[in-house]
């Protein structure tokens, strides 16, 4: 399902990226939306720095910060494979460095709990209605997302959405699916 998900995205046209970009702000941001309903000074979202094959959610990212909203993104601990809520105040990419796998962390964060966070925004190769989610394999996200209290938002393209994510019992949903 990982190879079949993976060449399902790098058949996406540089053209339709971008469209999906703009869309998935809007939808987050829209009167209502997820994202709109949770912002306020001093709430946290935890984002991501996309890698090149991942929808690009740093629109509605840096729209939460000019909110007044606070951003944190992942930072990884690769001997335990688990990952951590950083505190970015900016997403300039001289903030960033590349790391392991080409991910992107913050040159320099501040660690926060997980019940500091008011909304998570969750990559993944595919995604089902029910919020099943298929990751690339090495669990960070599920051992994050099953510490979380707050709402969890899966988003992709709108070709990442599939019938149904097979599940094991180590996997976690998120409670939504919004498709760029």
């Amino acid at each position: 399902m990982r190879m079949e998900a993976r060449r399902t995205v790098a058949a996406i046209a540089g053209a339709e990226r971008a469209t999906a970009r703009d869309r998935l702000c809007e939808v987050l941001w829209e009167d209502g939306g997820l994202l709109h309903s949770k912002c306020s000074h001093g709430a946290i979202l935890m984002g991501f720095m996309p890698l090149p094959d991942e929808i690009d959610p740093t629109p509605a990212m840096q729209r939460w910060l000019d909110a007044g909203g606070r951003l944190a993104v992942p930072v990884s601990d690769w001997r335990a494979c688990t990952m951590q809520a950083g505190e970015v105040t900016s997403l300039d990419e001289a903030a960033f460095e590349t790391r392991r796998h080409g991910i992107r962390e913050p040159c320099v964060s501040v660690l926060l709990s997980a019940d500091e966070l008011a909304v998570v925004l969750v990559p993944g190769l595919a995604f089902d209605a029910a919020g099943g989610r298929l990751g690339r394999g090495g669990g960070f996200y599920d051992r994050f997302l099953e510490k979380l209290r707050c709402p969890t938002i899966g988003v992709c393209y709108s070709a990442q959405v599939v019938p149904r994510v097979s599940q094991d019992p180590h996997d976690r949903t998120v409670q939504a699916v919004i498709a760029g």
